[in-house]
């Protein structure tokens, strides 16, 4: 939302190599050693939600220390990513521990979509561009 906060859960605070209060994780990903990127150094990170985080679009920033000063990255909208679910993981509650469920309910590309009323229900194909 527009006004997060960290005591509702809608601001996560992750320090390097810690986890959050509530459940995140940053890693640093390890590279060839004398390895360097087009473009210069760069700090590649895993970002890891906990199971029951909320799903929703998150907008991402990142704050680095060094001993020149502080310096926080603004955000932008190309860091922004989408937290879903994960019927594969145990601890998610939309777990799904059949496999036959997870190919027709998640792993399907089409289906049938129901729509209207309780009085007058109708169905048609539906593709999920999955």
């Amino acid at each position: 939302g527009p006004t997060p906060q960290v005591a509702k859960g809608t601001h996560v605070l992750i320090p390097l190599g810690e986890t959050s209060a509530t459940g995140w994780t940053v890693e640093e990903e390890e590279g060839e050693e004398g390895a360097e990127l087009p473009g210069g150094p760069a700090l590649n990170l895993y970002l890891t939600a906990p199971p029951n985080a909320p799903i929703g679009r998150y907008r991402l920033s990142v704050k680095t220390r060094t001993a020149a000063g502080e310096y926080a990255a603004p955000f932008d909208d190309d860091n922004d990513f989408f937290l879903l679910f994960n019927p594969w993981c145990p601890d998610d509650h939309v777990y799904m521990e059949k496999t036959s469920d997870l190919n027709e309910y998640v792993l399907n590309e089409s289906g049938r979509i129901f729509y209207g009323t309780e009085d007058q229900i109708a169905e048609r194909s539906w593709n999920y561009g999955q």
